[in-house]
């Protein structure tokens, strides 16, 4: 009877060490998931003329847990005049004092880039941005918002008139010469979402924004 105890004993001890062990192996697994999710914080900087892509960048952080970032531009750029105004100086591809300029990413692997299209080329002041700063090391996404969808003329083939066949082919190369240039900033480019955004409500944006985070994650994971 003694042995038999004794052989249960055993077995009941050597059962609380097997758990004992795979409890501290899950603890240390759990422990180094959540330091590598501490580590792969995420930035969110945007620019916004009309307030949409603020409103958008805004939705998005709160939903992925992101800090975020505003690039201040000093040039009024509001109403008829300045909508002009900032058409111009995107399609010359000029420069804007802005602020912050100068950017510290250290604490960020991933850098999401939010902009309203100029003249089919980013907002002068992201433009500006790309030109002062280095984003080697980081996941680079960037989103994009317009009046219409980049991809607008793609239906269009041979067969279709000149002038919207002309359009494809022009969007087509403002998108690759958009993507080029977050690529020359370094990082690692890893997609492109785009909003249209006419006539749409706060409440059409924030849900367009909350199906464009199934996209962020699938491009993070």
């Amino acid at each position: 009877m003694i042995s038999i105890h004794l052989f249960v004993s055993k077995q009941n001890l050597l059962k609380l060490c097997c758990c004992f062990i795979l409890a501290v192996a899950i603890q240390i697994s759990s422990n180094a998931f959540s330091a590598e999710r501490e580590s792969a914080k995420t930035l969110i900087i945007h620019y916004s003329r009309s307030g949409k892509t603020k409103l958008i960048s805004e939705t998005l952080a709160n939903n992925i847990s992101a800090d975020i970032l505003e690039i201040k531009d000093s040039k009024d750029r509001s109403g008829l005049w300045g909508f002009i105004i900032s058409g111009l100086d995107a399609f010359r591809h000029v420069h804007t004092p802005i602020a912050p300029e100068k950017l510290d990413l250290t604490p960020y692997s991933v850098v999401i880039i939010a902009t309203p299209i100029w003249s089919w080329n980013v907002s002068t002041p992201i433009h500006t941005l790309f030109e002062r700063n280095r984003f080697d090391g980081k996941k680079l996404i960037l989103l994009t918002t317009a009046n219409i969808h980049i991809m607008k003329y793609e239906q269009f083939g041979e067969e279709a008139p000149f002038i919207k066949r002309y359009l494809k082919d022009y969007l087509r190369d403002k998108r690759k010469a958009a993507v080029s240039e977050v690529i020359r900033a370094g990082g690692d480019f890893i997609g492109h979402y785009h909003f249209e955004t006419q006539a749409k409500t706060d409440d059409q944006l924030i849900d367009q924004t909350l199906q464009c985070i199934e996209y962020v994650k699938e491009k993070l994971s």
